[in-house]
C-alpha cells in the first residue's frame, strides 16, 4: 500500500481496519498503522502490549498512548504520563477516532485539546497541571477535597499549612502520608509520615533508611522538613 492512495482507496483501508471484532494485539497494531497512513497521521512506531491491558502502544516524550479492546466493538484508550496516572482516558466503538487521539497526542496535543476533539476522553485540573509543569499544588486540591480522605483532612490540612512542605507531591494511603520531590519518582526523595496512635508518629525517608520516631504532629512535619532540607536537590 503506498501512501498515494486514491480517496476511494483511503476511504475503503479506513473502513476495513476499522471494522468489529476480536483482535489480538499484534493485529491491532497492523489495523492501527493501516488507519494512520489512510489518514495521514504521524503516530511514531506502534508496538504490541501484554498485561492485563493488551492492545497496541505508542511511545511519545510525554507518555504513552495505550489502545485495548475491551469488548468486540470498543476500545479503552489511556495516555499514561507516568506508570501510575493516566492523564486522559477513554472508551469508543470508533477506532478511527482512537487513532486520532493518538496522532494528537503525539503532535503535543494537550489534555483539553484531546477533550475538545474527542469528547469521549477524560480531562481533569490534575492532568492539565501535569502538562503546566507544577502538578503538585493540583493534587493537594484534590486530597483536601476528597471526601474519600475526610478522616484524613485535618493531618492534610497540617501538612498543607507547613511552607516548606505543601510543595512536594503528596499522597495517602492507610492513614499515613507520603510527600516527594517528583511524582511516581521514589530515588527523588520520599518522606513518609506513619499515625502510630496516642499522638506519636513515624518519620522515614527514602532512599538513606531514615528513621525517626516523636511525639506530637507538628514535630514530625519539622522532621519531614529537615529530610528535605538535608537533601541532595534542597
Amino acid at each position: 500500500m503506498e501512501a498515494d492512495m486514491t480517496t476511494g482507496e483511503r476511504e475503503t483501508e479506513i473502513r476495513v481496519a476499522a471494522e468489529p471484532g476480536p483482535v489480538s494485539p499484534a493485529y491491532l497494531v497492523r489495523r492501527i498503522e493501516r488507519i494512520a497512513l489512510a489518514q495521514g497521521f504521524d503516530v511514531g512506531e506502534v508496538r504490541t502490549r501484554s498485561g492485563w491491558d493488551a492492545g497496541a502502544e505508542v511511545s511519545t516524550d510525554r507518555g504513552t498512548v495505550v489502545v485495548s479492546q475491551c469488548a468486540e466493538d470498543s476500545f479503552c484508550v489511556r495516555i499514561l504520563r507516568h506508570r501510575g496516572f493516566a492523564s486522559s482516558e477513554g472508551w469508543t466503538n470508533d477506532l478511527v477516532a482512537a487513532v486520532g487521539v493518538a496522532n494528537l497526542w503525539h503532535q503535543g496535543g494537550t489534555p483539553r485539546e484531546l477533550r475538545d476533539r474527542f469528547p469521549f476522553m477524560s480531562w481533569s485540573e490534575l492532568a492539565q497541571a501535569f502538562e503546566d509543569g507544577d502538578p503538585a499544588p493540583a493534587k493537594w486540591r484534590e486530597l483536601l477535597s476528597s471526601e474519600w480522605h475526610l478522616r484524613d483532612r485535618p493531618f492534610l490540612l497540617a501538612a498543607h499549612a507547613h511552607p516548606q512542605l505543601r510543595r512536594f507531591w503528596p499522597d495517602i494511603s492507610h492513614r499515613s502520608l507520603t510527600l516527594c520531590r517528583t511524582p511516581f519518582d521514589l530515588e527523588s526523595g520520599l518522606v513518609k509520615i506513619w499515625p502510630l496512635g496516642e499522638d506519636r508518629y513515624r518519620v522515614t525517608m527514602y532512599p538513606g533508611g531514615f528513621r525517626r520516631e516523636v511525639s506530637s504532629l507538628g514535630a514530625a512535619l519539622e522532621v519531614a522538613a529537615a529530610c528535605f532540607a538535608s537533601g541532595p536537590d534542597s
